[in-house]
């Protein structure tokens, strides 16, 4: 089957977005607390890395909220008046460690 090239801009936009979302989940554990998994938002949006990749870090937040990925509070977040706004993540559990392995005895279990 032929995809359309709306539907194929649509599919390219989708997968920009998920790995937008996941780099997101990483840089928050990169540039924020390392004991939990929150940063504020200028500090995120300050970051030299942070400007290099996404190409609005807002929009990305908004999509990761909507997503139930990341909670803040504040409708929208705009660099200077909500630096302070703090952005969580939704899974707490440190980078790696919610990857599901195999005992010995073939049963799975989450670390």
């Amino acid at each position: 089957m032929i995809m359309s090239n709306s539907a194929s801009i649509v599919n390219e936009v989708e997968e920009r977005l998920n790995n937008e979302i996941e780099q997101l989940k990483k840089d928050i554990w990169r540039v924020g607390d390392p004991e939990k998994p929150q940063v504020a938002f200028g500090e995120l949006f300050d970051d030299e890395q942070t400007q290099q990749h996404y190409e609005g870090l807002a929009a990305t937040l908004k999509a990761a909220k909507k997503r139930g990925i990341v909670t803040y509070k504040s409708p929208i977040l705009l660099k200077g008046a909500h630096d302070k706004v703090m952005v969580n993540l939704v899974d707490t559990s440190p980078q790696g460690e919610s990857e599901t392995t195999t005992n010995n005895d073939g049963a799975s279990s989450n670390e």
